[in-house]
């Protein structure tokens, strides 16, 4: 997060408020290089945060009111922390609540405020806006109330409140990379035990991009077929359990096949791609140590393809950053990330061609009639911080 942006951000918090913030919690965004749908299932993920933020302001009050100012849509919310429901009408300030209602449920006492919220990161994309945003209050409140919260402490819980109050069941990766991320490196993560090791992401140094495409195709997560797909892959590992295997990590050659009549096809497909996901995250923490860029792009393709056939949750406009990558010379690898059925993607792009693949995108999209993507070029970023 740039200066300026801090500092507008001090200014419409005095602005609006008539007095200074106690306290700045940023928490960034981020890109899953590879390990998608994997998470929830226990497997391996390996993330890296951006160096796009959501930026959470506060001043404690002598009160048990919550006000809070949403830049993004130009709205105010208030509520009681002792008296705390679900909004069906304004869905963001739900993040907000969800990391009192969990603070709360976990015996910590907590106050009033006065709060903003503002930030660069694309709503709704696949970047990890929600996450991020959970973040960055769970944070500013372990500050301001002194609750003395672990790392860990912040992501596990900021995750809580996600799947128990905001009711989508998502897994712990996007929270853990936006409290755990560090610059220029990404994150290998073993969601089942939380052994998680920094792996160097030095793309500058290799004169390549991240080139993230946002296909501008909207899905609200607990309304759409994610959830459906978590009860799939439980179902289809239900089924691997009676052969012996405790988790997807498990899975030797040949046991999938063994189970496949037993299974049916969807949930067959639904644990091979989780299988070989898990396979993909560890071969691409080995080539990122032998600094082979090459490789790390095969393995995001075939990432993408497992997504798009296996696990069924692309869409149009993320398989054609797929076909375009495959065929564009100066592109090392392309696939969709975050959870699907729109969103983003992102590109491994040689930084000489990163204009041109974009504007390839473009005209390709455009000749499909596609909605009009917005395409922008992330840096590795630093994870969750006051300031």
């Amino acid at each position: 997060m740039k200066k300026n942006s801090i500092l507008n951000a001090r200014k419409r918090f005095l602005e609006i408020y008539n007095k200074k913030p106690d306290v700045i919690s940023l928490a960034p965004g981020r890109i899953n290089i590879i390990g998608e749908h994997t998470d929830y299932n226990l497997g391996f993920v390996l993330p890296a945060a951006i160096d796009r933020n959501i930026q959470f302001l506060a001043k404690r009050t002598k009160n048990n009111l919550v006000s809070v100012w949403a830049e993004f849509f130009q709205e105010s919310e208030n509520f009681v922390i002792h008296d705390l429901q679900v909004s069906l009408t304004i869905k963001w300030v739900n993040y907000v609540k969800g990391i009192f209602w969990v603070l709360e449920k976990e015996g910590y006492s907590l106050g009033g405020l006065d709060a903003f919220i503002s930030g660069d990161i694309p709503l709704e994309s696949g970047l990890s806006s929600s996450a991020a945003l959970e973040v960055s209050v769970i944070n500013a409140l372990n500050k301001l109330f002194h609750l003395s919260l672990s790392r860990e402490q912040l992501a596990r819980l900021s995750q809580k409140a996600e799947n128990d109050f905001v009711g989508v069941s998502c897994g712990l990766m996007d929270q853990f990379i936006s409290v755990f991320g560090r610059k220029n490196t990404a994150l290998f993560l073993d969601c089942e035990t939380l052994f998680y090791e920094h792996v160097p992401l030095p793309l500058e140094e290799h004169g390549l991009n991240i080139v993230v495409y946002d296909s501008r195709i909207r899905r609200e997560l607990s309304a759409s077929d994610y959830n459906k797909r978590r009860l799939e892959s439980a179902a289809a590992l239900k089924s691997l359990k009676t052969s012996g295997v405790r988790s997807f990590k498990d899975v030797r050659d040949g046991m999938l096949e063994d189970k496949k009549d037993e299974m049916g096809d969807i949930l067959f497909r639904r644990a091979r791609h989780v299988t070989t996901e898990n396979q993909r995250v560890m071969d691409a923490v080995r080539v990122l140590k032998k600094g082979d860029f090459q490789k790390l792009g095969e393995l995001l393709f075939q990432s993408h393809q497992s997504l798009r056939y296996d696990y069924e949750v692309s869409c149009p406009e993320l398989d054609l950053l797929y076909e375009v990558g495959k065929q564009f010379e100066g592109c090392l690898g392309a696939r969709m990330t975050g959870a699907g059925f729109g969103g983003s993607g992102i590109a491994l792009v040689e930084e000489t061609q990163t204009e041109a693949f974009i504007n390839r995108m473009k005209k390709e999209s455009e000749d499909r009639q596609f909605t009009s993507p917005v395409f922008f070029e992330v840096a590795i970023g630093e994870g969750a911080n006051i300031q």
